[in-house]
């Protein structure tokens, strides 16, 4: 049996099949471009749907399997705004679009931050929904002449069953969703003029939406009887894809961005509210009944190492590309057994937590005339390590508590990336030989979901694998903890120095 796990993002959407054992069976993808100037970030729904339908076809005439079911895990915030006879209303703005700032503050004076928070679990902020949503409605008529207002993971879901449900961790992204009662709130909609109706039945995991249209199979070349499950924002498929299931066990995904979820003992209390929205910690309905996550982030991950590669550190860059060696290898090597006073505040242009800024700047220190490449770029790697010890460090006084990191992404494969974060957070780190774990989370729900699965920690068990351990160096660990010290005196003088 053949479960799929799609994976629509801003960039292009993927689609892999495994087995039950985690095996992939099949995988495609395709990519789209993203539109927009002056700043602005959006996405073409018709192009998406396009492209989604001829990765579907490929898939079902390719596969080797037929497939039973399958999951959508989709980028977050986005929306897709259709009138009655399935047109398009307007582009979807996409996380960074800067319109929705001045909405935002306009929230916060009406409600206040911390009666948002206490509703949907998120610090008030323009990434999310509802701000795009009131600048739609100003601006625009796609609130007012929408008929559906969709995440892409029900309009997908839409597309090939014709129901309309959204799982909750996608709900969650729109901050108008009520994490308490698992339904939107009228009271935050009606500040965007956005109706009840207009928005996707939330659902819970595992729920099963549907089977596939009849003319869809047909087009697309799919089984009849195949199933479609509630799949989840992409980050918390990440997360399942990855083994999350107790507090025990973090996740972090490093790309471009890095995120690390952790699991919190339950709903906060309502005396930590304020703590919460200061550190712009977040409180995300997960796929096991009754948890919730925090996500921590550090925006420049992969940018970061790409832009001194480029910049401060290209002269060793065209050096191994002359000798035909890969930069990131041959670094990794020459900074391994390297100890640095150069210290790195990794925000350069943008900060995650604990304090989420779209303008931030980043910060050099330690440097003399004899700091060596190597040294720069191993004091990347550690201030990103440290700026997520830091807000994890904050996180702790929530009750969260791990011991071992499940790591994901590109940043996985660099092995001293792994160790020097086993060494500052002295914590086992896993990398896993999935690269794909958003969409193994899929596969995790649709099996689950259809009873393939008794549940999905056994699910778990058996198809999200290991495939090297870090362990942290107590001496190390001591060295950090003394660095990070310094650290935390840096980033409290400099992170919003301009």
């Amino acid at each position: 049996m053949a479960y799929a796990g799609l994976d629509v993002g801003t960039s292009g959407s993927k689609i892999l099949v495994y087995d039950l054992d985690g095996n992939v069976l099949f995988q495609a993808s395709r990519t789209y471009q993203e539109l927009g100037t002056n700043g602005r970030r959006e996405l073409e729904p018709g192009t998406v749907r396009e492209q989604v339908k001829l990765l579907l076809k490929e898939t079902g005439q390719s596969c080797p399997e037929p497939i039973e079911a399958m999951a959508v895990t989709s980028l977050g915030e986005s929306v897709v705004c259709m009138d009655g006879t399935g047109g398009f209303l307007a582009n979807s703005m996409l996380t960074g679009d800067p319109r929705g700032i001045p909405e935002t503050a306009e929230i916060i004076e009406r409600m206040g931050a911390e009666r948002i928070f206490e509703i949907t679990g998120l610090p008030p902020n323009e990434l999310y929904g509802l701000p795009k949503y009131m600048w739609l409605d100003r601006n625009t008529e796609a609130v007012k002449r929408a008929a559906a207002i969709l995440h892409y993971e029900d309009f997908i879901g839409y597309m090939l069953t014709g129901e309309r449900c959204v799982s909750y961790s996608s709900a969650a992204r729109s901050m108008a969703f009520d994490i308490r009662k698992m339904d939107w709130s009228e009271e935050l909609l009606s500040l965007a003029h956005v109706r009840k109706e207009q928005m996707s039945r939330p659902v819970p995991p595992l729920t099963v939406i549907g089977t596939i249209l009849p003319e869809m199979a047909e087009e697309l070349c799919l089984p009849r009887g195949m199933k479609l499950v509630a799949g989840g924002h992409d980050q918390s498929m990440a997360a399942l894809g990855s083994g999350l299931v107790n507090m025990e066990t973090g996740e972090c995904g490093m790309g471009t961005c890095e995120f690390l979820f952790a699991m919190l003992p339950g709903m906060p209390d309502r005396s930590m509210t304020g703590y919460m929205i200061r550190n712009d910690f977040t409180c995300i309905p997960y796929v096991l009944p009754g948890t919730y996550l925090s996500s921590l982030e550090v925006t420049t991950c992969g940018a970061l190492k790409n832009w001194a590669r480029d910049t401060i550190l290209k002269g060793t860059a065209f050096a191994c590309e002359a000798r035909g060696e890969n930069f990131y290898d041959y670094i990794d090597r020459a900074a391994g057994p390297l100890k640095t006073e150069v210290m790195v505040l990794p925000q350069f242009g943008s900060s995650g937590n604990p304090d989420l800024s779209m303008d931030a700047r980043g910060t050099v220190t330690g440097l003399t005339i004899h700091t060596k490449p190597e040294e720069l770029y191993r004091g990347i790697l550690e201030g990103m390590a440290f700026q997520m010890y830091l807000s994890y460090e904050r996180l702790q006084k929530l009750g969260t508590r791990m011991n071992t990191i499940a790591v994901t992404g590109g940043g996985a494969a660099s092995r001293l990336t792994m160790q020097i974060r086993a060494d500052v957070f002295g914590q086992r780190v896993l990398s896993l030989k999935s690269r794909e774990s958003g969409t193994l989370g899929c596969m995790l729900m649709a099996a689950a979901g259809t009873g393939a699965y008794p549940s999905l920690e056994e699910g778990i068990r058996r198809a999200v694998k290991v495939e090297e351990e870090f362990y942290p160096d107590d001496r190390m660990h001591e060295y950090y903890m003394e660095k990070f010290e310094k650290y935390k005196v840096f980033y409290d003088k400099m992170y919003d120095f301009k």
